[in-house]
């Protein structure tokens, strides 16, 4: 067949190009001219390196059908201060910073919509968010770049597949305590890795893991299946966008097992490991995922699967000694999850420092506006937030974040029948510094490292290191 000449294809080429040379010339310029004397990078120098390198990513390849991540506003939070790239109406408090060709506002201290690797919508312009400091300070700035693709793609999804998503509320109900669906689950996962680790048996392997998903899925209800494949597309995807540009040669799957509670933990990889097998036996699936829209990745595996790929009966499978330890492994780890449980709950009396006790009225209950459902466990009397947390009414507002060495830990109960979406009756805020409470006026402000809260219908009552808050 006789390829027609595309100038317009070949322009888009040269461009591409030119973007990644003119890219690559300006972090060799950042990395030889930007360090201070002590050859130290300081917090506008880092920006400026992984700004550039978010660039030159977009310019490398095509990720997904349809996304431009540099269509999508980023903000950085370095550590000091919080910067804002490609925002058209950046809101009050930021001010230009232009540098190397960047067009940046910086913001003085972190803005309150960055408050984690994730989303935000600041100033009507929904935005990918980064923070460049605590464990990711270290990281290099390639790595720093992935992870905004990732958040990039997910303001995308919402945008484009607002579908691609798992309810939250599901998780909570999650059964991580029935040891046969754990051992249907870890078989599945292993057999995944296999079939990414073992390209002559790639096949078998993903047939494999589709066969206990499956049986998995008719032994548990539909909403934890819909749940899983619903967060493999929001998460998933997003895992392998970020896994693409960082050009990984394998999936980093766990050393041992995910533990029993690490539910959508382990949807990220997954996700991944189905979308890397589609890319094996499917090619052009994301174009064909993008136009339907409403495909789900493990069945788009299974067509392909039927269409290349002849099984072959007993030629992978797991040894009985395997599938013994699997089983006894299982049943160990879903004990445990009852004394784990005891034993996170002592710790919260024990942990030092000052506490804040919150009283709720039970006809006005504060309500879930942001939290981190991979740091969320499950106790027998609530739920354990431990990185953060924003809950409000219209009295006030509460919001829990870990701030440098700071690590704050929230217990909620829960207002009605879901542990959270329900509304929360009772919160306990522990590992405080020393806080400044201010109650002036009929109502409560309470500041320490990590914790801000206001309701305007409280009182507050000191005892020691002790602060009960109560919401009329």
């Amino acid at each position: 067949m006789q390829l027609k000449h595309d100038p317009l294809c070949t322009q888009k080429r040269r461009w591409k190009w030119s973007s990644v040379l003119s890219g690559l010339l300006i972090v060799v310029a950042l990395l030889l001219f930007s360090q201070r004397s002590d050859g130290v990078m300081t917090e506008e120098e880092r920006v400026l390196e992984i700004a550039q390198a978010v660039e030159v990513l977009a310019a490398s390849q095509e990720f997904w059908p349809g996304f431009d991540p540099l269509s999508i506003p980023l903000a950085i939070f370095g550590g000091e201060n919080t910067y804002l790239l490609r925002h058209p109406t950046p809101p009050d408090g930021f001010t230009p910073f232009n540098k190397a060709g960047h067009e940046i506002y910086i913001y003085p201290g972190r803005h309150s919509s960055v408050i984690a690797n994730s989303s935000a919508d600041i100033a009507g312009q929904v935005s990918a968010t980064l923070l460049a400091d605590g464990q990711n300070a270290d990281l290099p700035a390639q790595r720093l770049a992935a992870i905004s693709l990732h958040e990039a793609f997910h303001v995308y999804q919402r945008d484009h597949h607002p579908g691609w998503t798992g309810d939250e509320g599901v998780l909570f109900s999650y059964p991580v305590d029935d040891s046969a669906l754990l051992v249907l689950r870890r078989l599945e996962t292993e057999a995944l890795r296999r079939a990414l680790t073992q390209p002559g048996q790639s096949g078998c392997w993903a047939e494999r893991a589709l066969q206990y998903r499956r049986q998995r899925f008719e032994e548990m209800d539909i909403s934890f299946s819909a749940y899983e494949r619903g967060t493999e597309l929001n998460e998933g995807l997003a895992a392998y966008i970020q896994h693409k540009a960082n050009g990984q040669p394998s999936i980093d799957f766990p050393d041992k097992v995910f533990k029993a509670t690490e539910v959508r933990q382990r949807l990220y990889v997954v996700g991944t490991a189905l979308a890397l097998l589609l890319d094996q036996f499917s090619p052009g699936w994301a174009r064909t995922l993008e136009q339907q829209d409403d495909g789900i990745l493990d069945e788009l595996l299974g067509a392909a699967l039927a269409k290349k790929y002849e099984p072959t009966t007993g030629s992978c499978g797991f040894s009985p000694a395997e599938m013994a330890e699997t089983k006894r492994l299982a049943q160990v780890d879903t004990e445990q999850i009852a004394s784990n449980r005891k034993r996170q709950r002592d710790a919260l009396d024990k942990m030092k420092g000052w506490r804040v006790v919150i009283l709720v009225n039970v006809a006005k209950p504060l309500w879930p506006q942001g939290f981190d459902p991979l740091n969320i466990d499950i106790l027998e009397d609530g739920l354990l937030h431990k990185r953060w947390l924003r809950l409000g009414n219209e009295s006030g507002q509460l919001v829990a974040i870990d701030v440098g060495e700071t690590d704050i830990s929230v217990l909620t109960r829960r207002a009605g029948e879901h542990a959270l979406f329900n509304g929360v009756r009772w919160v306990m805020v522990v590992g405080l510094s020393t806080p400044d409470l201010n109650t002036e006026g009929g109502g409560v402000k309470l500041s320490a490292q990590g914790l801000k809260l206001h309701f305007s219908d409280a009182t507050a009552q000191v005892e020691g290191q002790n602060i009960t808050v109560t919401l009329h």
